[in-house]
């Protein structure tokens, strides 16, 4: 019986070792990769979102975001600007609205509410 006990353990720490090792959270993610090292992340309360830059934890808390590789724009919660984020490059722009809806680049690019955003998102996948 004991033996059978140790050979259960031995399995059972084997299982969860697995788990660990395979680079999915089976515990409910808090945020998804865009592409390049950028996040969005779970804020303070389930309706608040962050766009995090690679290697960081902290970030913007956003309300509107979108994406066309190798681009990412996204606007924080209350601005009337919004982050340009090249990818490839890794540059950060501030543009205005006006700016964003005018300029042939950036109007390809369809954005849409964080929440939803986040939903479109794959937990274990980035886009590009």
């Amino acid at each position: 019986m004991r033996l059978e006990s140790s050979k259960n353990r031995i399995a059972l720490v084997a299982v969860f070792v697995c788990l660990c090792s395979c680079g999915r959270d089976f515990f409910g993610p808090d945020s998804r990769e865009l592409a390049a090292g950028y996040r969005l992340k779970r804020g303070g309360n389930p309706n608040e979102f962050v766009l995090t830059i690679p290697h960081e934890s902290g970030g913007m808390i956003i309300d509107e975001i979108g994406w066309r590789e190798p681009l990412i724009v996204a606007r924080a919660s209350g601005s009337e600007y919004w982050q340009v984020i090249n990818t490839a490059r890794a540059e950060r722009n501030r543009v205005s609205d006006r700016q964003r809806q005018s300029d042939p680049a950036y109007q390809l690019i369809q954005v849409t509410t964080a929440d939803m955003a986040w939903n479109a998102l794959s937990p274990s996948k980035r886009l590009w």
